[in-house]
C-alpha cells in the first residue's frame, strides 16, 4: 500500500472490503485469507500468486493460473491516484465514471 499511495479507505474502497478489515491486516491482528488476498490484489496492481506468497499463504492452481482481473492494472492505478484528490475532485471523477457507465447502457 505504502509503495502504490494508497490509504487503508482507498484499498477497501477498491476491493469492498471492510476498512476494519484492512487496517486489522495491517495491525496483523487477523491473518489473511485467500478470499481477502483475491479480495485486495487487484487494489494494490499485484498477482494474486504474488501477493499469497508475501502473505505467507499457500499459491493454489486457480491462483497462479487463473487470469487476472479485467484491467486489473487501470483499476487499481484509478484507485492510487483517486486516494490523492481532494473532495471535489473526487467527486467530479465519481460524476464522470457514473456518466461513462451510464453511456455504456444506453
Amino acid at each position: 500500500m505504502d509503495n502504490r499511495g494508497l490509504s487503508p479507505r482507498a484499498v477497501s474502497r477498491a476491493s469492498a472490503r471492510a476498512e476494519s478489515t484492512i487496517l486489522q491486516l495491517l495491525d496483523g491482528r487477523i491473518m489473511p485469507s485467500p478470499e481477502i488476498v483475491r479480495d485486495i490484489a487487484p487494489a494494490l496492481q499485484i498477482a494474486e500468486a504474488d501477493l499469497l506468497t508475501i502473505a505467507g499463504l499457500a499459491t493454489t492452481a486457480r491462483a497462479t493460473s487463473a487470469r487476472p482481473y479485467r484491467n486489473s492494472t487501470e483499476i487499481g492505478e484509478l484507485v492510487s491516484i483517486a486516494s490523492s484528490l481532494s473532495d471535489g475532485q473526487l467527486e467530479q471523477l465519481v460524476g464522470i465514471a457514473r456518466r461513462l457507465k451510464s453511456e455504456d447502457h444506453d
